[in-house]
């Protein structure tokens, strides 16, 4: 089973969310204190990233040495007993027929409606122009672009205003940006929609014969391949909600716990970590760091450093309480099950060579991230998990352990 936490080997992962949060300027953790700035760390340039060992201050069961997180985190008597909700992972008939729909666009040729209006579900090919009192705006405007009616694509009230409309037909559309939307000069403000629709299409039904050849004769009939279907759209729902129910659960053990201070070397090492990642960015891109920070994060090295450390401290929250859990716990991991976590981890970053995977991350770093797995297992086993109409649900933790006993 896919697990969350391997953050610790995930560099580019981890690089990539640091980029993001100091893009958007995403808002920190409220445990982070106002000298964020003063970290050990310094400059970036105080350490060699191209020698950076991913397994530094670890010892060889994955625990940080001379560190121990209960001296940090306080957990609740009832920490593993965590209440989350369950959502419905029932697909719909709409959700499936859409993506019987896309496929069949991919896979056949579409048919083009010449004798009726536009109706939901059509792909029209449009041209449009966005203007905003009286004076055309970036991005509102395109030309042939496919748009399918019922998609939500673009916002409320276009799609529904091309409803009806023909081939040839010219309509202004009076609408209003959301007030989130996604642009602060746009949010909120009245537009005009020019609209010309070019042409009208729509996928062809699913028959048995376009069954066979979508799925190279594996379903021979309609109603087999819509079972298929269903029965794939049900599975990539329970693997997001059960992902989604491990991320709830370390959210909310993270949120009872009290986090009283955070170690300065956990910080270090973190800070570290990203800071290898963008200086060997870089260095791809033949650029000095301090230039590739300022033209690629719009920040300069201080800047980079203070809201790193605040993002560090946000994450590395959760990772102490995990490792709180896994001490209380007395975790430790077998011969056995390093091998299995190891391999599973390898293939997941996409390498088959776990020797050369361990050798690169170190086995300290490895165990790790095997320990906040076996934390997260702890909560999952232990949680009240309910169904959304309240009733109690068997939590994946239980359906595994009663596989495994048959």
């Amino acid at each position: 089973m896919k697990r969350i936490f391997t953050k610790a080997l995930c560099l580019v992962c981890a690089g990539a969310l640091a980029l993001s949060l100091a893009a958007c300027g995403g808002k920190a953790d409220s445990a982070a204190s106002s000298t964020a700035s003063s970290s050990a760390l310094g400059s970036a340039s105080d350490y060699d990233y191209q020698n950076f060992n991913y397994s530094d201050g670890l010892d060889e069961k994955g625990y940080w040495e001379g560190i121990r997180a209960l001296d940090y985190v306080t957990l609740p008597e009832d920490f593993a007993s965590v209440a989350i909700k369950r959502s419905d992972v029932e697909p719909t008939s709409e959700e499936v027929e859409e993506q019987i729909s896309d496929l069949l666009s991919q896979y056949s040729s579409t048919e083009h409606i010449t004798d009726r209006a536009a109706a939901d579900g059509d792909t029209v090919n449009i041209n449009y122009v966005g203007s905003v009192n009286n004076v055309e705006f970036t991005g509102g405007s395109a030309e042939n672009y496919d748009l399918t009616l019922g998609s939500g694509t673009f916002i409320d009230g276009f799609e529904d205003g091309l409803i009806g409309k023909k081939i040839g037909d010219t309509v202004d559309l009076n609408l209003t940006f959301p007030e989130d939307y996604s642009s602060t000069d746009l949010a909120g403000k009245e537009v005009v929609f020019t609209v010309k629709i070019n042409s009208v299409k729509r996928a062809p039904k699913l028959t048995d014969e376009l069954a066979a050849e979508i799925s190279n004769n594996e379903y021979k009939t309609a109603e087999a391949y819509n079972n298929y279907i269903k029965e794939d759209l049900e599975n990539t729902k329970k693997e997001n909600q059960h992902n989604q129910e491990l991320n709830d659960l370390v959210a909310l053990a993270y949120q009872n716990a009290t986090v009283n201070d955070y170690p300065q070397e956990m910080i270090d090492y973190q800070l570290e970590q990203v800071t290898s990642y963008y200086k060997s960015y870089a260095d791809q891109y033949g650029m000095e760091y301090a230039d590739f920070l300022e033209q690629q994060v719009g920040m300069t090295e201080e800047e980079f450093v203070k809201k790193m450390t605040e993002t560090v401290k946000q994450s590395l929250g959760q990772e102490m309480v995990l490792r709180a859990i896994a001490e209380t716990e007395g975790v430790e991991i077998s011969d056995e099950k390093f091998q299995e976590k190891a391999s599973k981890y390898a293939a997941q970053m996409g390498s088959t060579d776990v020797d050369a995977f361990i050798s690169q991350y170190g086995k300290s770093t490895i165990m790790a991230s095997i320990l906040q797995d076996e934390a997260v297992e702890i909560l999952e086993k232990n949680a009240v998990v309910k169904n959304a109409d309240g009733t109690l649900a068997e939590t994946t933790a239980e359906t595994e352990t009663e596989t495994a006993s048959k």
